[in-house]
């Protein structure tokens, strides 16, 4: 009997499960008709799925963070298939603005009976993503907390990313150009969004309440001095950002990043991705069919 869908499972996300729970995941997937893929650095997650897609498997399911989320949905969007999510990972903010439950169980329920959304997601140059992209510190935060490795403890990993981030302190200086909007930019905090965060919400819960509204977000803070970007960070976390002197925003369906280095290190949903230049970003609206519960 042929698999109902795929589920691509990363042992080596955010939140460590006991192997017991491990195994008991995979049981349930199994009992459900799916087959399960542990996720490796070296598998080629949408080669794996474009052949299931000719398969005719409608179902793709990341069971990790949203790093995972990002690498599976590649191949699904502008498909007639639908990708659910388990989120294992640290954060998992995309299943938060989708409201799927963090329990895995509740989660594979959802995957398998939830209703069917149609969501934009967005793309810088050719890789699609379904949060967001940054540049200047994050990127550099990310790189160096990965340093540690997977199996160093995250609290420590993330002190030790921190620390020497803020040492080295990376800006960027980029020219932005959309329909618009032309500016020169020099900042250590540069973000753009597939969609609009309630920046009125704190810090790193701060939701996207519409995943269909067919626009980018762009935010930034032009370069700063240590002291005053700690106060930032304060402001961030208190959902106070608007407050910030210097804050800036908008919104458009498209935008070019240029910069006079030929390649750049950008964050993409969470992982690190080193990019050509120009950067061309845009809104690709309702491409993304997702699982989400059931509306009672």
């Amino acid at each position: 009997m042929p698999a109902k869908g795929v589920v691509f499972l990363n042992r080596g996300a955010g939140v460590k499960l006991a192997p017991a729970e491990v195994e008991a995941l995979r049981e349930a997937a199994r009992d459900a008709s799916l087959d399960v893929i542990d996720l490796s650095r070296e598998l080629d997650v949408a080669g794996i799925c474009r052949d299931h897609l000719r398969r005719d498997t409608k179902l793709f399911i990341a069971a990790g963070g949203d790093g995972t989320v990002h690498h599976v949905m590649q191949a699904v969007v502008h498909t007639d298939a639908s990708l659910g999510v388990i989120p294992i990972g640290t954060y998992n903010h995309f299943a938060r603005d989708l409201n799927i439950p963090l329990d895995w169980r509740a989660a594979l329920q959802v995957a398998l009976t939830g209703e069917h959304r149609q969501i934009d997601t967005a793309r810088i140059n050719e890789r699609f993503f379904v949060n967001n992209v940054a540049m200047g510190l994050y990127p550099e935060l990310v790189a160096k907390r990965e340093e540690r490795g997977r199996d160093y403890p995250r609290w420590k990993a993330r002190l030790y990313a921190s620390y020497v981030t803020l040492r080295k302190y990376p800006h960027v200086t980029v020219m932005v150009e959309s329909e618009h909007h032309h500016e020169v930019i020099r900042t250590h905090v540069f973000m753009v969004s597939n969609n609009s965060y309630d920046l009125s919400r704190i810090g790193i819960e701060a939701p996207r309440t519409n995943l269909e509204e067919g626009r980018l977000s762009v935010y930034w803070l032009p370069h700063t001095p240590r002291l005053r970007l700690m106060k930032f960070v304060a402001r961030y976390l208190a959902g106070r950002v608007r407050e910030v002197p210097g804050f800036r925003s908008f919104r458009t369906q498209r935008m070019r990043v240029q910069s006079t280095h030929a390649h750049v290190k950008v964050g993409v949903d969470g992982e690190v991705f080193t990019m050509t230049t120009p950067l061309a970003i845009t809104i690709v609206p309702q491409s993304l069919v997702v699982k989400v519960p059931r509306v009672a």
